[in-house]
Order: structure tokens, then sequence, then C-alpha cells
């Protein structure tokens, strides 16, 4: 028996867990190839924010079953899809002024020992990475962190009733956090030590948080699930990953009238119809895309539409993409003169229509260098295309960006992102239409 690490990124996972594979401490399984039966080999589990929790909605009697004899798991992540009983969906703090990002200890955990909470609770001196709400405490759960002047709870364990015990850090992956001060490495380690049976905090000298906590966060959303409806004028068809950004952004009721399919990566050939409009969400995992490179090939070719966000490697699955990464600066704001020269160049086209530099500046990942003949609509400081509309290079139309609003606006971080969606959404579906 031995800890299972689900890879559900392209990237990763870090070389501490390489190594701990190599020497036999964990097994890494690519999400797409774990099988219920597989978690009866395990006593421990670390799952990233990248889950698809709607994949995971199948494990239900397994995850069940593997808790009950005894098992640990450390889940990174907004819990949007609740994959245990007991467990409630995620929730953001409501309108979080930087008061509500302090990070301070409600009970002592040996992940943490002595770490300064302050080396986690920014990066570069911007918060909000570490969390920003919480996947609400279960009945009887021990708050170990906790947010703001409320003590949200962004990490706790729970030592269930039916057996097992799940560590929820609510936030961007714990093990990537304090880079700053290479922490990585020492939480990395630490999780894989707990979730293998290691010291955990004992529940009956524990400190314990009552339910004040939660007239800080923002109401439970109402997810409509996956599927669709046969829309008006060309249908808008977007694979969703499962992971948590992408099941709020996508079904969430804020942009929902516009988005008409919801489907999968691997469902797009009997769902994409030729008329349809193809939108590949920023971050999905790019192995999903990877494998569906020739099926997309084939959209354009027959005069298809694609939309591709950010982060989602576009250039390893588009045909005729150029695209060079760069080091991303998200503290840019905090330093005198700030101004990351975001510009858009072609405010009369009409997927720009009513957007300001405002909405399109957060920060760069990269940028494009586009073929011929395309129209590039938003440039980064040095003059290069961050967003641009290709109908040169196939018989198709390409939309193409660097920029990751879908994950931003997803993971309820950097109202920018949220601005430009509210613009550009229908801006596209009138655009699919004109």
């Amino acid at each position: 028996m031995t800890v299972l690490y689900v890879k559900s990124s392209f990237e990763g996972p870090s070389e501490t867990v390489r190594r701990a594979a190599a020497d036999g401490v964990l097994d890494i399984v690519e999400q797409n190839a774990l099988k219920p039966q597989d978690l009866s080999r395990y006593n421990g589990l670390i799952t990233s924010n990248q889950l698809d929790q709607n994949a995971m909605l199948a494990f239900g009697p397994a995850l069940e079953a593997f808790l009950a004899r005894g098992g640990r798991w450390f889940f990174n992540g907004h819990m949007v899809r609740p994959l245990v009983a007991g467990m409630e969906q995620y929730r953001p703090i409501r309108m979080p002024k930087r008061a509500d990002f302090d990070l301070t200890a409600v009970n002592t955990h040996p992940i943490f020992d002595g770490i300064d909470l302050k080396k986690l609770e920014t990066n570069k001196n911007v918060a909000g990475f570490y969390g920003r709400g919480c996947n609400p405490l279960p009945e009887r759960a021990v708050a170990v962190n906790g947010l703001g002047p409320a003590q949200v709870p962004v990490d706790w364990v729970w030592e269930r009733p039916g057996g097992g015990r799940i560590f929820s850090h609510s936030g961007n992956d714990l093990a990537t956090m304090g880079r700053e001060w290479e922490l990585p490495a020492t939480l990395t380690a630490r999780i894989m030590n707990w979730t293998a049976g290691g010291a955990c905090i004992d529940g009956m000298s524990a400190v314990r948080t009552d339910e004040s906590y939660r007239q800080a966060l923002a109401e439970p959303e109402t997810y409509r699930g996956t599927g669709g409806a046969s829309g008006n004028g060309r249908r808008l068809v977007l694979p969703s990953s499962g992971c948590y950004y992408h099941i709020h952004a996508l079904e969430a009721p804020r942009h929902a009238q516009y988005l008409d399919v919801i489907t999968t990566p691997e469902a797009l050939p009997e769902t994409l119809m030729p008329d349809d409009a193809l939108w590949v969400p920023c971050r999905t995992p790019a192995q999903r895309m990877i494998a569906a490179k020739d099926f997309v090939a084939a959209h354009l070719r027959a005069g298809g539409t694609v939309v591709a966000l950010g982060e989602s490697l576009s250039h390893l699955w588009l045909p005729n993409v150029e695209f060079t990464p760069t080091p991303t600066n998200w503290w840019w704001w905090l330093e005198k003169g700030a101004d990351l020269g975001v510009d858009i160049v072609a405010p009369e086209h009409p997927l720009t229509a009513g957007m300001t530099g405002r909405d399109v500046t957060w920060h760069l990942h990269g940028w494009f260098t586009p073929p011929d003949g395309a129209d590039v609509l938003i440039q980064d400081g040095e003059g290069r295309a961050i967003l641009y509309v290709d109908e040169a290079s196939t018989p198709g139309r390409m939309i193409v960006s660097s920029l990751d609003p879908i994950f931003h606006h997803g993971s309820h971080f950097m109202p920018a992102t949220t601005r430009f969606l509210d613009r550009f959404i229908p801006n596209l579906k009138e655009f699919l239409n004109a």
C-alpha cells in the first residue's frame, strides 16, 4: 500500500514528487487512466486543483470505500462538485478586501510546523494566491488556517465518522506556495508524509470553529451541469475539463445564456457540428486537446471556427500557431509608475467592442507571431500579439489569445478578467452570427 498522486495537469509533477515515485513512496497516475477500483491499492491520495471533478463523480463509491478503510485524501482546490458525503460546495469570501487574505493559524498542524505563515500569505507581495474562500467545514472538521478577521477556514482536516481523513486546502496547490522562500519541496514532502499516515491534529484538544465565518462567504452557486440546448444562431461549444474554474466560469448563471453546449474534450467528435464554433477554455490541460488535434484540424478545414484562450498551449494542438512564452509578472502593478502596456489596437473590431485597457490588463503569459493576413486585436507593451483573428492560414477561423480570463474568473481572482468576459462573450456570440 502506498500513496496515489493523480496527475490531471499537462505539466509536472514536481521534481520532489517524481523522486518520491522513483523511490517507491508513491505512484503517479494520469487521471484519464485512473479507474475506481485502482483506489483499493492505496492508503493515500493527493489531487491537484486541475482535478476533473466531473470525472471523479463516478468514483463516489470507490472514494467512500477508500476512506472507510482509513485512507487519507489531500485535496487541493475548490470543491464545486462535492465528491464525499458531508462536504459542501466551495464558497468565496464576499467582496474581499486585502485584510480578508491575512493568513493565521487556528490549530497547529505538522505540515506547517516551523513555517511562518506570512511566507505563504503572499506571492511577491500579492495576496489571494493562497486562498480566497473555503470549502466549508464539514461537521466535526478542524480548522487549520484561517483567512481574515472571520477566520475563514481555508485549510482544514476532517476525521470522518465513517473512517478516513481529508485535508482540504481551498486554493492554488499548497505545494506551490512560498516559492520566494524555497518552501515547495518542504511542503510537498510534508503533504506526502501526512497522506501516508503521518502525524495529524488531535481532534480532542483542537480549537473548534463556530459557524460565524459563513457570514463572510458568498452564497452557493447553481451550476447547470454539462449538456446544452439548441441556442440561437451558431452554437458555441465549450469542452470543460471538469476542473473547478471551468465549472464555475462555464456553468454559473452569469454567462450561461451565451454558452450553448458544455461538453468534454473527449466528446467533441460526437458533439461538435460543422456550423458550431469551438471555444477551448483557458488552462485546459493540453493533453486532452492534443488527443483531439486531428478532429480540430478537420473542423478548421471544413470552415469551422476555433477560439483558444491562454495557458492551454494551443500551439501544440492548433495549426499555424507560433507562441513564445514569457515569465509571468503578476506583481507589476505594485511597482512605481506601473504600466503593463497592453493595448487594444483594433478597438473598432466586433470582438473588442466596448472594452477598455483596464478590461484586458491583468498579467501576461507570452506572445504570438501571427501568420500573414491575421488581424491583431490586442498587443503587449512591446507591440507583440496577444489576441488575434486568423482567417488566412486555414479555410476556417481561429481566434487565439494568451490571456487567461476563464481561469481567473473561475477562481474568483482578478476582477479585470470578469470584466473581459462580460464584454468578450456577448461580442463573440454576435460576431459568430454576423
